[in-house]
């Protein structure tokens, strides 16, 4: 399941929670592509603290979305994960070498409010990388 969060209109915040379909991929990527139409470069804040897995579909929908958007990665300027799995940590340290356009941080679950506040410092007007 996927909530969308209150959050700057050029921050997309989501908090996932326990399995992840296609259509709440579909869902946040509608979000996205909203915030992505108004803003030159955005933030991302996704907590997956209680997320539980992600179906298929999602995986095929995200494999697609991000080659879609391969020469636009620079327009995600800042991502912010909120989780205790150390695993997530890990793989989220290697993915930031992969996205050297967009700055990845890392947040504990009790630091929701200032990864939120991290990725609404982004300037959402200057120009991409």
């Amino acid at each position: 399941m996927i909530e969308i969060l209150d959050s700057p209109p050029h921050v997309g915040a989501y908090r996932f929670t326990g399995q992840l379909t296609g259509e709440d991929y579909d869902a946040c990527v509608a979000d996205l592509e909203t915030r992505l139409a108004r803003f030159s470069r955005i933030a991302v804040v996704s907590d997956l603290s209680d997320m539980q897995g992600i179906s298929l579909d999602a995986v095929g929908k995200d494999l697609r979305y991000a080659a879609s958007k391969l020469g636009e990665f620079g327009r995600f300027a800042r991502a912010a994960l909120v989780t205790d799995k150390r695993w997530l940590v890990a793989a989220t340290g290697f993915a930031a070498h992969l996205l050297p356009h967009t700055e990845v941080r890392t947040f504990a679950q009790e630091e929701h409010v200032l990864a939120l506040a991290w990725a609404g410092e982004l300037d959402p007007h200057a120009p991409s990388s």
